[in-house]
């Protein structure tokens, strides 16, 4: 017997094809904190990397928008670091009482290079039928950061999970030039 036959047979059976159904309604999530009483997740459709980064070895480059840490090292390529938390108005890294000696990069790609968003840490993967995204609004979120979001999923704690638009902060990212 072949190793297609079992796979012939989960065919005609029609397993495979629920098991496609499931997959086109759901996505597979990167989840993190997200400031102190928010959490954030990522579409690992757009996760490159996940890299640990200290923030002391973090170049500053001066006159940038203060969302823009600066730059690091990541075999050699320059990587921008974009400090998640002051984008989604939280308070930024430099300013905190306590800065962790290691942080987390959440690479996704730009279209010339990667770029890192800062985190504290990574907690985990998760799955959510994206049938179950709900919208921000302007009486739930400042406007200045609904940009930056696609909407909400609510866990099996009743947590409410911040899915970041990954598009709107590269584009922000890549038109620096308009900010200085």
């Amino acid at each position: 017997m072949s190793q297609t036959e079992p796979l012939a047979e989960l065919v005609k059976s029609k397993q495979i094809q629920q098991i496609e159904v499931w997959e086109a309604d759901t996505c597979r999530f990167l989840r993190f904190p997200l400031g102190e009483e928010t959490t954030g997740l990522l579409s690992l459709e757009r996760l490159v990397e996940v890299i640990e980064v200290r923030p002391k070895e973090i170049l500053p480059i001066p006159e940038l928008p203060k969302y823009l840490l600066g730059i690091a090292n990541r075999r050699g390529e320059a990587i921008w670091i974009v400090d998640l938390f002051y984008l989604m108005g939280a308070t930024p890294l430099h300013c905190r009482e306590l800065i962790p000696e290691v942080c987390m990069a959440i690479l996704v790609q730009a279209q010339e290079q990667a770029i890192g968003l800062l985190v504290e840490q990574v907690s985990s993967l998760e799955v959510y039928n994206l049938k179950n995204l709900q919208p921000f609004t302007a009486q739930t979120l400042p406007s200045r950061l609904l940009s930056f979001l696609e909407g909400y999923f609510v866990d099996s704690e009743g947590n409410t999970l911040a899915l970041l638009n990954v598009d709107t902060i590269i584009e922000k990212v890549e038109n620096l030039d308009r900010e200085i």
